[in-house]
């Protein structure tokens, strides 16, 4: 990879021009301002930031969370649109009903080979049937199949065949978008090749997997394939809502068609945003990271320009919580120097304000003792006396959606926490180092994470020697 080549990523028609990467005074902040009542766009000065003390609570979730992985993105099945047509088997041939049920219902009873067997089974009949036999949508249709199918194969854990069965599907959509005019390109078929190159570049990540460079892929310039699925992902998103316009502009600027969601170009984003702070390239993670955060956190001036568009839910604010943190991460990844943590520490601050208010408006808090909860949000710089009550109800598609949302937003509160007592440790700033890392602990007690507490502990610990070792 080159610095060089890097910086023409945007390059290409159209163009998407970068935010500054320190959250300072601009519109993608003003909703996160807004709703943690403050009054500024400005992160808070983390040296006035003296934590509270004291308080222990007890609130019991059993939650999976995997404590150094919040950073990962996941692309929406809505993307793919697949189940859909599951659901309703009377839009396929009949050539293809049964396999296609034998196949879901293996799917969902976790008998993955058989599951598997029969997708192939259905995928190979599609492709013989031919465009017309199969209908409506037929490349959405063959697709689809193959998404299923490569879905199977990561539950088997065969990651190199289901990465080969995402490449063959990208394959199958850009040679009928090559060989058809501009015009008969659909915006869903566009759509699905976006969603598979962002999975091929999600895979090519693995260890032990092999993709080859994308072929007449990115305007960006790569040898390295995850980069030039991830880019062309999101260079083909912006083409498909932009169309032929040259000027730049921020994403949540973009007035989007009804194909295009903001989860969607926001994922794209995020993914490549992902890919390069993997690779320790923060001056091209961190612009990306934002411009995702915009897209979760639109102003209501940009709401009320969508024909009000609805506020952002509970789990995006969430989400835009833990890109905040993924912001921290990325700065500190090689740069330790006063500057950078200060930034880094904003930018942590304002994810655990915005995941801690989030929480308690939305009633996740409710269960803690008081003296936890108040001290949460006087952390935050809010008035516990004065920051009102809880919603009166959470809308959700389903207690199960509810309770993973809840988890999410507790298990982003946590690593926040805990991440912000290492920067104060690495700050030398013993005292709120130490305070912050008791309330991770007991975070972690709560959801019963005991790695993760374990982690707590054993950071505290270090405070303890290196306290003792300059007395």
């Amino acid at each position: 990879m080159t610095s060089l080549l890097r910086s023409r990523l945007w390059a290409a028609s159209p163009v998407l021009r970068l935010r500054p990467a320190v959250p300072v005074n601009g519109a993608t902040y003003a909703t996160t301002a807004r709703l943690l009542s403050r009054g500024s766009s400005q992160p808070s000065s983390t040296k006035s930031r003296a934590p509270p003390p004291g308080g222990v609570g007890s609130i019991s979730i059993k939650a999976g969370v995997v404590f150094a992985g919040l950073s990962a993105f996941a692309i929406a099945v809505t993307v793919y649109g697949v189940w859909d047509y599951f659901a309703a088997f009377r839009v396929w041939p009949k050539e293809l009903r049964e396999p296609l049920r034998a196949a879901v219902k293996a799917q969902r009873n976790g008998k993955w080979k058989r599951s598997e067997k029969n997708f192939r089974v259905a995928l190979e009949t599609a492709r013989m049937l031919g465009a017309e036999k199969l209908g409506k949508d037929p490349l959405l249709k063959t697709t689809g199949i193959a998404i299923a199918l490569s879905a199977v194969l990561e539950e088997q854990g065969a990651w190199q065949e289901a990465i080969q069965v995402y490449l063959d599907a990208l394959e199958e959509v850009r040679q009928t978008q090559q060989a058809a005019s501009e015009t008969k390109r659909t915006p869903q078929e566009r759509m699905r090749a976006v969603a598979l190159a962002q999975k091929i570049g999600d895979i090519a990540q693995k260890p032990g997997v092999h993709a080859p460079t994308m072929a007449n892929g990115p305007r960006t310039i790569t040898e390295e394939p995850c980069e030039s699925y991830l880019a062309w992902s999101v260079e083909e998103m912006m083409r498909l809502v932009r169309g032929p316009s040259k000027e730049p502009v921020h994403l949540e600027d973009l007035p989007l068609p009804p194909w295009v969601d903001r989860q969607d170009l926001g994922a794209s984003v995020e993914a490549l945003g992902a890919f390069y702070a993997s690779r320790g390239m923060a001056e091209y993670a961190v612009p990306l990271y934002v411009q995702a955060i915009s897209m979760l956190l639109p102003t209501k001036r940009k709401r009320d320009a969508a024909n009000d568009s609805p506020p952002p839910t509970v789990a995006e604010r969430c989400h835009a919580a833990i890109l905040m943190n993924n912001i921290s991460q990325a700065l500190t990844q090689f740069h330790t120097d006063p500057e950078t943590m200060q930034r880094a520490i904003a930018w942590a601050t304002k994810g655990l304000d915005l995941v801690s208010l989030t929480s308690y408006r939305a009633g996740f808090l409710s269960d803690m003792p008081s003296e936890e909860r108040d001290w949460l949000l006087q952390f935050s710089g809010l008035d516990p006396q004065r920051i009102g009550g809880v919603a009166k109800t959470v809308e959700a598609e389903s207690d199960m959606r509810l309770a993973h949302v809840k988890q999410q937003c507790l298990g982003t509160q946590f690593v926040l926490l805990y991440n912000l007592g290492m920067f104060y440790s690495m700050q030398n700033d013993k005292p709120t180092a130490r305070t912050l890392f008791r309330r991770a602990m007991r975070q972690a007690d709560r959801m019963q994470l005991r790695d993760a507490r374990s982690q707590c502990a054993r950071a505290i610990a270090r405070l303890d020697r290196d306290g003792d070792a300059r007395t």
